[in-house]
């Protein structure tokens, strides 16, 4: 498969694990629907400035967006640290406590 259709098929998996259409990712990332859509079909390369949008678009990190593509395997690690970016203290240290406690150590 072609980078930009990995890339796409990529995008589309984290869209729909948000639960958005590909008009509500548009939308909350500024860019047109056919932009998207293109995308995910692997017809269009997006610039730096489009990825940036895609990833605020889907509340991710760039880190995530393409620590996932990278390696798959690691995309559930990042989205843990996204969901808590900008969480205050305590919460990360609950966080960190839960984890603990279910994987040990």
């Amino acid at each position: 498969m072609e980078q930009a259709q990995r890339f796409g098929a990529y995008v589309r998996h984290l869209r729909e694990d948000r639960g958005l259409t590909q008009h509500a990712l548009a939308e909350r990332s500024g860019l047109a629907v056919d932009s998207v859509r293109r995308i995910e079909r692997g017809q269009l390369s997006p610039s730096l400035r489009s990825i940036t949008k895609l990833a605020d678009g889907m509340e991710i990190s760039l880190h995530s967006l393409f620590g996932g593509y990278e390696a798959p395997g690691a995309y559930l690690a990042d989205r843990i640290c996204d969901l808590l970016a900008g969480r205050p203290t305590e919460d990360i240290a609950s966080a960190r406590r839960v984890i603990i406690a279910l994987l040990g150590t």
